[in-house]
């Protein structure tokens, strides 16, 4: 069953009075928010970074970026760490939704608490950092928010039930956010992974050997990839908007 990690909140571009992109990410230390600092770096967008633990990016050593160690479902924090970034670096041009984590276990012996947290990662945390942003692209009349979903969004398994309602719940929230906001020239993006290498094997409690074999040793794709892909939908047109796109390997039938 192909379920991705995000363990890396939100990459959101930010524009200065310069006409200089800045990029905020949330979960960026790790997996595809890592992948996507390095890529939105290279385009010369500064950075707000945002994840629950703060890791330093060595290949950030000379960009200028922010890091903010929030956790997504703390609504105050988090818009206080993106106000702070538009004060250095201009309002947020692009929002990356991209925290999450996953799982697996039966689900009538789980914790509340833990259906709770994982819930309020997966879709309040997206929730925040869109309602966060909006005010501002509103009155611009411009900017893209892109809902890291998963391949899970449409095609759930038997186990990790949360992780699919809550991926289910942000494509669906992805789409009304397309209607409802085109006549403000936002762009909405949900993007679908599925086979992306990170470290989703840990929450599960295996080894990535361990992790491979369950899904029957499959190809996986790299964060890197995943980076470029929503790099690419980025730097379209305003006009053009790819709105909800399923990335997979090749090789894979699922």
């Amino acid at each position: 069953m192909p379920v991705e990690k995000h363990d890396n909140p939100v990459i959101a571009t930010l524009r200065s009075a310069h006409d200089r992109t800045a990029d905020r990410i949330t979960g960026a230390t790790h997996g595809i928010g890592r992948a996507l600092a390095i890529a939105f770096a290279a385009e010369g967008h500064p950075l707000l970074l945002i994840a629950r633990h703060v890791e330093a990016i060595a290949e950030l050593a000379d960009h200028p970026h922010r890091f903010a160690a929030v956790d997504v479902t703390d609504y105050a924090m988090l818009a206080a760490a993106i106000e702070g970034a538009e004060a250095q670096f201009g309002p947020v041009d692009c929002l990356v939704n991209n925290a999450g984590f996953i799982h697996i276990g039966d689900f009538s012996k789980r914790a509340i608490d833990d259906l709770d947290y994982e819930t309020d990662v997966l879709l309040k945390g997206v929730l925040h950092g869109v309602r966060a942003v909006l005010p501002g692209m509103t009155e611009r009349k411009r900017g893209t928010i892109v809902n890291v979903s998963s391949i899970g969004d449409r095609r759930p398994g038997p186990s990790g039930e949360t992780y699919h309602a809550a991926k289910a719940a942000v494509r669906s929230l992805s789409e009304s956010l397309q209607q409802g906001q085109a006549k403000n020239n936002i762009r909405v993006i949900n993007l679908a992974p599925g086979l992306v290498k990170t470290n989703i094997h840990e929450t599960m409690g295996i080894s990535f050997e361990e992790y491979c074999k369950m899904l029957g040793n499959p190809d996986f794709i790299a964060p890197e990839r995943i980076a470029e892909i929503i790099l690419f939908c980025y730097k379209l047109p305003q006009s053009i908007c790819i709105r909800d796109l399923v990335v997979m390997p090749t090789t894979s039938g699922y």
